[in-house]
């Protein structure tokens, strides 16, 4: 097994107490993650944690491995935040508590504050909208770049209050997130080159499967989900279905894949009242045939 978001470990803790399994190595940018899987190293000899971005996965776990033609049963993506990331205002990720504009991941070059601070109002537009999909991304563009004229914005709190008073109050009160939401989603997301990493890492993980083996994928939001989707649609045939994220593949590439969610699974009511976290939640799951 391939657990390549370990995050705090809860994925992996699972497997290993109740599955039967020869391996599992995973993976996570986050050198913060090593004390999450100390206590499953001492326990568990076939447990190994790497440190990297899981856009290189096939090389992560080929040089971690005596024997790098071992192929896998299972490879498992949870592309949210974990708790531990979210929860520590030091880190920038959340808007619930004030800290600093951090929200690198442990291998980026640079920081939210850097992006704020000092990219354009067209480029910050642009990220809002494209990876926030954000509607008034013009706007709190344009509210950044005043407000930075006059002193540089280095808080979560200190941003998140900026964006509210942009959002109109009769969108605010009708939605279920937080006015901030999906720009603090957009900033990480450029921030840590989630895209691209994505991307990379599906592209990569069909050759560490077994025939029959399954890549599971769970999404938090729609950009990723349908980066997910385009790539099992294209890699199963179903390639009436143009894609700006996968063109190559649009006319050429063998079928690798069979789908197995034919749509999405959710959450249940009861899930998502014991953990409000995945209300948001897509699994979708695929099989390699060849």
């Amino acid at each position: 097994v391939i657990d390549a978001t370990f995050g705090g470990g809860s994925y992996s803790r699972e497997i290993l107490e109740n599955y039967d399994i020869n391996y599992l190595i995973a993976i996570d940018r986050d050198p913060i993650t090593n004390i999450f899987a100390k206590d499953l190293i001492k326990k568990y000899k076939n447990f190994k944690l790497v440190n990297g971005c899981f856009g290189k996965i096939n090389q992560l776990v080929k040089s971690n491995l005596d024997n790098n033609k071992i192929k896998f049963d299972l490879i498992i993506f949870d592309l949210g935040l974990s708790s531990n990331q979210l929860n520590n205002p030091n880190r920038g990720f959340s808007f619930k508590k004030d800290g600093p504009l951090n929200m690198n991941m442990g291998s980026s070059d640079i920081l939210a504050s850097d992006v704020i601070n000092k990219l354009s109002e067209k480029d910050l537009s642009n990220i809002f909208f494209e990876l926030g999909e954000e509607k008034y991304a013009k706007k709190i563009a344009k509210k950044i770049v005043c407000s930075r004229k006059i002193k540089l914005i280095q808080g979560t709190k200190e941003l998140s209050n900026l964006i509210n008073t942009v959002i109109p109050f009769s969108v605010s009160k009708k939605s279920k997130i937080d006015p901030a939401t999906k720009s603090f989603q957009a900033l990480r997301i450029y921030v840590n080159d989630e895209i691209n990493e994505l991307k990379s890492a599906l592209n990569n993980s069909k050759d560490l499967l077994k025939i029959n083996g399954k890549l599971i994928v769970v999404s938090f939001q729609s950009l990723e989900d349908r980066i997910v989707k385009d790539f099992f649609n294209h890699n199963s045939g179903k390639r009436w279905r143009s894609s700006r994220h996968y063109p190559e593949l649009v006319d050429l590439g063998p079928i690798t894949l069979k789908i197995i969610t034919k749509k999405p699974i959710r959450p249940s009511d009861n899930e998502i009242i014991l953990n409000p976290r995945s209300r948001s939640a897509k699994l979708r799951v695929a099989k390699k045939i060849q």
